[in-house]
């Protein structure tokens, strides 16, 4: 199976594949007349990443078949790192390898290959279906600056939700921490609390990091969790893409 599709937008996969590639060096690219995704697990088993673009968003979707292509995270997130901000994506796949093409606005293009993997190195990686008791639309700025706070705060992250809103809180030896977002101040899009009283759950910060950077492209963003339960970071990026993180809690 071979294929070729252009995206509009490099930006959204520069930044997709540097979390990917964050979390885990190599994996798959599974590619169907859906579109594309990946997903892929850190070898802790703590951090779960997906990126998903569907076949209505490329500008050109050239796939017949499926096919699932291993290759290296690490490899492409470097060649994505030259994407400028107006850069166009072509990718392509002839059976042997798989092309990168970043296409300036005046037309140039600047062609990049990386080698097929074997697939017996790549780890099957399942899809999670969780309920989450707790769901939290956000704008991307929001996220982000609740993330950079508690980042030069401490090591762990809480989020504890009311019917009213999601407080989120942080603390170290040396300081303390908290935000309060609610509909009524404006730093909520949206608060669904369908569990207990308080929901509650604890994680490391340092995962949160492998998607705090997309966020400056996001156009939205979202936080599910529920007590005991994993957390989901979710951002709507360009062209209907998705890059949705899960951590596992913390045993407290």
């Amino acid at each position: 199976m071979g294929f070729k599709v252009k995206f509009l937008d490099a930006r959204v996969w520069r930044y997709a594949l540097a979390a990917i590639a964050d979390l885990v060096d190599i994996g798959s690219v599974r590619v169907t007349s859906d579109g594309f995704m990946i997903r892929a697990m850190d070898p802790s088993h703590v951090a779960l990443i997906e990126f998903r673009v569907p076949s209505a968003g490329f500008e050109v979707f050239d796939v017949e078949g499926e096919a699932s292509i291993p290759i290296s995270f690490e490899d492409l997130s470097k060649i994505l790192k030259r994407a400028s901000k107006k850069d166009e994506l072509s990718l392509e796949y002839d059976g042997q390898r798989f092309w990168v093409e970043l296409i300036t606005p005046q037309g140039i293009g600047r062609r990049f290959s990386t080698p097929i993997l074997s697939s017996s190195a790549i780890e099957e990686v399942p899809e999670l279906k969780i309920e989450f008791p707790v769901r939290s639309k956000m704008y991307p700025q929001a996220f982000y600056s609740a993330y950079k706070v508690f980042s030069e705060v401490g090591e762990v992250i809480t989020f504890s939700s009311t019917p009213e809103g999601l407080r989120i809180s942080g603390s170290s030896e040396i300081a303390e921490a908290e935000v309060i977002l609610t509909l009524e101040g404006g730093g909520l899009l949206e608060h669904s609390h369908s569990g207990g009283d308080v929901e509650r759950a604890s994680y490391t910060i340092d995962y949160f990091d492998k998607v705090a950077k997309a966020s400056s492209i996001a156009e939205e963003a979202s936080i599910a969790f529920g007590s005991d339960r994993p957390c989901e970071v979710a951002l709507s990026v360009p062209r209907g893409a998705r890059v949705v993180l899960y951590v596992a809690p913390r045993s407290e």
